[in-house]
């Protein structure tokens, strides 16, 4: 009688776990990732320009988020940019003739960080406008902002 109830606990054993990996495991994948409470993607777009890059100067602009389910998250001046997670820009990005960036997520992201340093040199100054938008509202609007060397503009924001 014993044996015959090992077997069956066992058994009992076997079949819940057997179920639980195929339920858990099923290709019934949506691609929206794992849902996880209090964490809601956003829709995140970031415009910057910037004039009168020398050479000379120093231009940093970096944003960077990941994904439950891709690596590509990123379209930069409508097109997309496969498996980077994060986006650079530097001096050589704004001295040619493009001199403004659109970077937008291209599926809804938990949350993203950009930092921004720019420093002019040689006694002149640049010029950047900024605008953050997030699930289509405007949350941050710089707009023709000069920095004149010696000085020199750091920013970090999170969203």
């Amino acid at each position: 009688m014993k044996k015959i109830f090992k077997n069956f606990i066992g058994l009992c054993t076997l079949a819940v776990v057997t179920s639980a990996l195929f339920v858990n495991c099923s290709s019934s994948d949506d691609g929206n990732g794992p849902v996880i409470p209090g964490i809601e993607g956003k829709n995140m777009k970031f415009t910057i320009t910037i004039d009168n890059v020398t050479m000379d100067d120093y231009i940093s602009f970096v944003a960077v988020s990941s994904s439950f389910n891709t690596n590509t998250i990123w379209k930069v001046n409508g097109t997309e940019r496969a498996n980077e997670t994060g986006i650079s820009l530097d001096k050589q990005s704004f001295s040619g003739s493009t001199k403004t960036y659109v970077i937008e997520s291209i599926s809804p992201l938990p949350a993203a960080s950009l930092s921004m340093q720019f420093i002019p040199f040689n006694n002149k100054s640049i010029t950047y406008s900024y605008k953050a938008e997030i699930n289509g509202t405007v949350v941050k609007d710089e707009q023709n902002i000069t920095v004149t060397n010696p000085n020199s503009h750091t920013a970090q924001y999170s969203y």
